[in-house]
């Protein structure tokens, strides 16, 4: 099925469950008693399914790039969560008192559920900028033990069990309040749906993923603190992956971790026996994957995400292919230009790869080899203590140094979000549409 006709069903799909599943539970309601059960069921609905998404089902993945998922459940999480408080507010306004024992795990819900996404937010990502209140937070939470990103990737999972408070108050009212079997079981069944999926992820899938071990067989330092990793599959060859994909690797080894993380692939998905991947020292995780050796085993879930689509629909050799990488979002883009090596991909590519210094410059040897079995491919070093910012003057020169008509070209984007936030601003306001601009976060 076309790509994008799916990804507007699923989107259709996810906006309309909750209205189908409170027609069945609220068939006896009058319209007027009908709104703060309808806000609870919508707030139920999209908090589980938001469970359904952490859990990374292949079948909704699959049309979506995973960082773009997550930014969507993060953003659709605080959404449900002031639905579910707005629900709480009308009941009480509405009916008092009258179900104060019944809603006592439903406030457990949304006390737990709050209490995670303030910290969440707060700790694991930048969404409220530079507020100095927000500073003051921060600089106070980081006093505490569990206020760094490890920790509160383990504290998020408690999500799990403010979920089944959540259920266990839905399944109060609709069984013992209302005496409503058929409601109950399609709320009980949604909700048996999330907590598998769950279970699946966290515990089943890691089980299995530990049968099909990996080898790391070669590691090699990069400039800008990067550390590229060969990795040999111990049975058999690497699973199917397509360029620019990336994998959740976990090292089986008492001196690192046993949490899992993305990385890009910047091997070609040619290469049956083994993968590569480049890490940068970027914090603690990190830092110590750089002193990785040889014969350690790992675990390689995936592949994931990735902007091959963008390649596969390139039919017209006029269309040009250019890719704005910045730091190491240069990684996904070697899997894509390794992969145009190999079939000699005839469309004209360049690639700008914005750096603060040059000495951050990385994977000489893999570009040079690049440009030389390349048949069109223009490499573009942006040094930004030696250029200044990376603007709307800066990309016109470039372009045009390099023959693309801003009309005329695929873009990928890659790297810090203030970087693409930029580049993107700058092909809209060329007129490039939005459809011909792909792009990819790290920080999953």
């Amino acid at each position: 099925m076309n790509r994008k006709l799916m990804r507007m069903l699923i989107v259709a799909a996810y906006i309309l469950l909750p209205v189908l599943i409170a027609a069945v539970a609220l068939r006896n309601r009058s319209f007027l008693s009908a709104g703060p059960p309808f806000l609870g069921i919508v707030s139920y609905t999209w908090l589980l399914t938001g469970v359904i998404i952490a859990s990374r089902p292949r079948f909704i993945e699959q049309y979506f790039s995973l960082d773009k998922l997550n930014r969507f459940h993060a953003i659709m999480a605080v959404v449900a969560l002031s639905i579910g408080v707005t629900h709480k507010l009308w009941v009480t306004v509405l009916w008092g008192w009258v179900y104060r024992y019944s809603t006592i795990f439903g406030d457990l819900a949304i006390i737990f559920f709050l209490t995670i996404a303030v910290l969440s937010a707060l700790i694991m990502t930048n969404w409220f900028g530079r507020k100095k209140i927000v500073k003051t937070a921060k600089t106070t939470l980081k006093k505490y033990p569990i206020a760094n990103y490890e920790k509160m990737k383990v504290v998020h999972n408690f999500n799990i069990l403010a979920a089944t408070f959540l259920a266990i108050h839905v399944l109060t009212m609709t069984v013992i309040v209302q005496g409503d079997y058929i409601a109950a079981a399609i709320l009980g069944g949604y909700f048996a749906l999330a907590l598998g999926l769950y279970i699946n992820h966290k515990f089943l899938k890691p089980v299995r993923l530990k049968k099909n071990l990996y080898t790391v067989t070669a590691t090699k330092p990069e400039n800008g603190n990067v550390l590229e990793v060969h990795l040999k599959p111990d049975d058999g060859e690497v699973f199917p992956y397509q360029a620019g994909q990336f994998v959740f690797l976990r090292l089986y080894d008492p001196q690192y971790s046993s949490e899992e993380h993305p990385f890009s692939l910047i091997s070609a998905p040619q290469d049956r026996d083994e993968v590569a991947l480049a890490i940068k020292d970027s914090g603690d995780y990190t830092h110590r994957f750089q002193t990785l050796q040889p014969g350690v085993k790992a675990s390689l879930e995936g592949p994931h995400g990735g902007m091959w689509h963008v390649q596969e629909g390139m039919h017209d050799k006029t269309v040009s292919m250019v890719m704005f990488a910045g730091g190491i979002g240069i990684t996904p883009m070697l899997g894509i230009l390794e992969n145009s090596a190999r079939l000699q991909f005839p469309n004209r590519t360049v690639l700008v790869w914005s750096l603060k210094n040059r000495e951050e410059f990385a994977f000489v040897d893999k570009l040079q080899s690049l440009k030389d079995r390349l048949p069109d491919f223009r490499l573009v070093p942006f040094y930004a203590n030696e250029s200044g910012f990376l603007d709307e003057g800066k990309i016109d020169t470039i372009l045009q140094d390099n023959e693309i008509r801003y009309e005329a070209a695929e873009y990928l984007l890659c790297g810090p979000p203030p970087f693409m936030n930029a580049v993107e601003a700058v092909l809209l306001k060329k007129g490039v549409s939005k459809d011909r601009i792909h792009y990819e976060t790290f920080g999953l």
